[in-house]
């Protein structure tokens, strides 16, 4: 399969008053063609900044200090701001994880994907919007809800409308980026299964950001588990899910259910991921890891290959 999109030695930091938060420190992975890949983990650990510098929409006092992101083929860190705009929607898109903050609510919804349409595409406004009328009917939407604005949409519609934005300009790579929160579990069960069989029906490759393993676990081929801005394991899905190996994957698998198997009670991860201004100088989970010695105080691990295709960062392979 071919590469689409090849993450290399990628950092990012946010410069605040108090000083440099490093919150995307020197990640690699790739993404084949038709794959789904899951990054997962705890708030504050990386996930939406990394998926923010692939889309280049960073804010004003954020910055990509290092590594490359190549997306077919060409590394677009260097690319200027005309540049993006060109390779947004039509190459790379985002469903974000807020649906109602991500449309303009005086505006119709039908409208606002159309306009997208006609920004990029080179086409005129009623071929854009019998587009849209095709995009409802993917996402399973009535086309007679263009018509609506936001507030008039469920939430699990608005989602579906979000969706439908994203695949507008018939991008390449989508990362969906908590695209469930804040829906009861059954529409998020809805949603999950349109996005697995979109992307199945366009063979899109998909980057989906989540707190919830089990969401990620359903949806995707890999699994990247993030934590303090590292990549700390990085594994196909059933690999990951068969023999966890960092003590960070095995304590965020414990503290969520499951309906498979014997009943076990839940064990939270203990303490909360480190201030990123002043991390621990070794490796970043060692506050909070039940494993640790000295040497993870210490030494910060290499993200190595420690199985076929199965990438860690520890000193100790439990």
């Amino acid at each position: 399969m071919d590469t689409v999109l090849e993450i290399k030695n990628l950092g990012m930091s946010y410069e605040t008053t108090e000083g440099s938060v490093s919150a995307v420190d020197n990640v690699s992975f790739r993404i084949m063609n038709g794959e789904a890949m899951g990054l997962v983990g705890e708030s504050g650990c990386g996930k939406t900044s990394l998926g923010m510098c692939i889309m280049k929409l960073l804010p004003e006092n954020a910055k990509i200090t290092n590594g490359e992101i190549i997306f077919d083929g060409e590394d677009i860190v260097p690319k200027t701001e005309d540049e993006m705009r060109m390779i947004r929607w039509k190459g790379v898109s985002m469903i974000f994880q807020a649906a109602m903050n991500a449309l303009n609510p005086v505006y119709k919804v039908g409208d606002q994907i159309i306009e997208a349409i006609v920004a990029h595409e080179n086409i005129i406004k009623e071929e854009a919007r019998e587009k849209v009328r095709e995009l409802y009917k993917l996402v399973g939407l009535s086309p007679e809800r263009m018509e609506n604005y936001p507030h008039e949409y469920s939430g699990g519609m608005r989602q579906r409308a979000i969706i439908a934005m994203a695949l507008a300009c018939d991008p390449k790579f989508i990362i969906a980026d908590e695209p469930t929160t804040a829906l009861d579990v059954i529409v998020q069960d809805e949603i999950i299964d349109e996005i697995k069989n979109i992307q199945k029906k366009l063979n899109m490759i998909m980057m989906y950001i989540s707190h919830d393993i089990s969401v990620i676990a359903e949806t995707c081929d890999k699994i990247g588990v993030m934590y303090a801005g590292n990549f700390i394991e990085y594994a196909d899905t059933f690999a990951l899910f068969d023999n966890p190996l960092h003590p960070y994957t095995k304590a965020l698998m414990s503290s969520f259910p499951s309906i498979e198997g014997p009943k076990k009670e839940l064990k939270p991860v203990p303490g909360e991921p480190p201030n990123l201004l002043n991390p621990p100088r070794g490796c970043r989970f060692y506050p909070r890891c039940s494993y640790a010695e000295e040497i993870c105080r210490n030494e910060r691990p290499e993200f190595v290959e420690s199985e076929k295709g199965h990438f860690l960062a520890c000193h100790l392979v439990i």
